[in-house]
């Protein structure tokens, strides 16, 4: 390398170093030189202009050069709307401004780069969400990124129902692929989990939303294609250990129908008309291969021990459907329900018994010394009696004549044994029978039980 060719390489050397150094120097004299109340009006202005959201400052701005170029505002209300009449969504004492080199130098304060909002409770209002909503649907923003803080969702009548801890909210466009991103992770009723909203600006008609549940792992995906808002539909999928929900919404003029489309993949399969004005609706749910307890204990008591204010204006009838259920007798049932004046209604319950007959049955849940137990009055209708025979292991000439048999079932919350009491058969009104309590454990258990009482 030739000397003068040399000399070129270190001069350049050494202006890059003074750039660096006197760059260095302007950037950490900053917050010297520059006085930040004084742009005030101009970093809420332009706040706004960078991340749809105002900002109204009431707290010192002090300028930080590490770990990347920011404004701290000591003191923030952060409002979706401008008039002063609506309440503020949050007040937060630990708002940074992240901004570009170019503003620094030219003290513009026009391009934001990125909000980060850290450990600050974040308090909505039901009404608010939609307002939320619409911040996604229709404004285009810089990334708004939330760290440890806690979200409280209030009702109507400001009363707190929820609360959710949350580690991380990015809130962002990627420029590339012009798609919008909504991703949380956090915590809910004590169960960690991670959502992704996404929107594509190519399709901007659809939405994709997917949940993930931990411990237990619970997946749920959710797309959503929006006409207008008259008209959308939707497709859901819910997956849980070997479970599975899949289910199709259509919005149509103030009708609702939720419908299942993949009956064979799932064990859980709704159909549903919802009517919104007047609200009524008629809805079906068929489960499939689950067992008889896990269906009380988990559907049946959720359903009928419920807090009457969940259930609001709800008005209709909804019928459970049962098939191929994990059980040796029963296989098949059905239970009938009325929702009205905040109250469900069991209206008619009946469970099919392989090759034997059906059973009517009258179910309730009652608390009995602080344990909920199921009790459910049943008669068992014989339509033939040699398959009756047959399943439990009796001469058939002596149930011949037998067609049906009247007993009480009760079993505790959790428990996987049962008791049957209150036997009459063919209405007899034998006192001595009436008056046992047998304790099932098993099938052969109630096998024994039926010989001893058929006897």
């Amino acid at each position: 390398m030739n000397k003068i060719k040399q000399n070129k390489i270190t001069f350049r050397l050494i202006l890059a170093a003074i750039a660096i150094f006197f760059s260095s120097i302007s950037i950490l004299s900053l917050p010297v030189l520059f006085k930040y109340k004084s742009k005030v009006v101009t970093i809420e202005k332009n706040f706004y202009k960078n991340f749809k959201i105002y900002l109204k400052s009431s707290g010192n701005i002090s300028y930080k050069p590490f770990p990347k170029p920011h404004l701290v505002v000591e003191s923030a209300l952060i409002n979706l709307s401008k008039t002063s009449d609506k309440s503020n969504l949050f007040k937060t004492t630990n708002l940074k401004i992240y901004i570009s080199l170019r503003d620094i130098y030219l003290r513009s304060f026009e391009n934001f780069l990125s909000v980060e909002i850290s450990d600050t409770n974040l308090d909505f209002k039901i009404a608010e969400i939609k307002e939320i909503r619409k911040h996604l649907y229709q404004n285009i923003n810089k990334p708004i990124k939330f760290k440890n803080c806690k979200v409280f969702i209030r009702n109507k009548n400001n009363e707190v129902i929820l609360i959710s801890p949350i580690k991380k909210i990015i809130y962002k466009i990627n420029k590339k692929n012009k798609i919008k991103n909504f991703s949380i992770n956090g915590e809910m009723f004590g169960l960690k989990y991670k959502s992704d909203w996404t929107r594509n600006y190519v399709t901007p008609n659809l939405s994709f939303h997917n949940i993930n549940i931990f411990n237990p792992n619970i997946e749920i995906k959710n797309f959503l294609e929006f006409k207008n808002n008259k008209k959308f539909r939707g497709k859901s999928q819910i997956s849980y250990s070997k479970d599975k929900l899949e289910h199709e919404i259509k919005f149509d003029n103030d009708q609702i129908i939720v419908s299942s489309s993949n009956n064979e993949k799932t064990n859980f399969n709704i159909n549903s008309k919802i009517q919104l004005k007047p609200f009524y609706f008629e809805g079906e749910l068929l489960i499939k291969n689950k067992k008889v307890e896990k269906i009380i204990d988990n559907i049946l008591m959720n359903l009928l021990i419920n807090d009457e204010t969940y259930l609001g204006n709800l008005n209709g009838v909804f019928k459970i459907k049962f098939d191929d259920l994990n059980n040796k007798l029963i296989k098949k049932g059905e239970i009938d329900f009325i929702i009205n004046e905040k109250k469900i209604i069991l209206r008619e319950a009946k469970f099919k018994l392989d090759k034997i007959g059906y059973i009517h049955a009258n179910i309730n849940f009652f608390e009995d010394r602080g344990d909920i137990k199921f009790k459910s009055k049943n008669i068992l209708y014989i339509e033939n009696h040699i398959e009756f025979a047959k399943s439990f292991q009796i001469g058939s000439k002596k149930i011949k004549n037998i067609k049906q048999i009247n007993f009480d079932l009760i079993k505790e919350f959790g428990e996987t044994d049962f008791l049957i009491t209150k036997i009459k058969i063919n209405n007899d009104e034998n006192q001595d029978k009436a008056n046992k309590i047998f304790i099932v454990k098993n099938i052969q258990n109630l096998r024994s039980h039926i010989r001893e009482i058929i006897d």
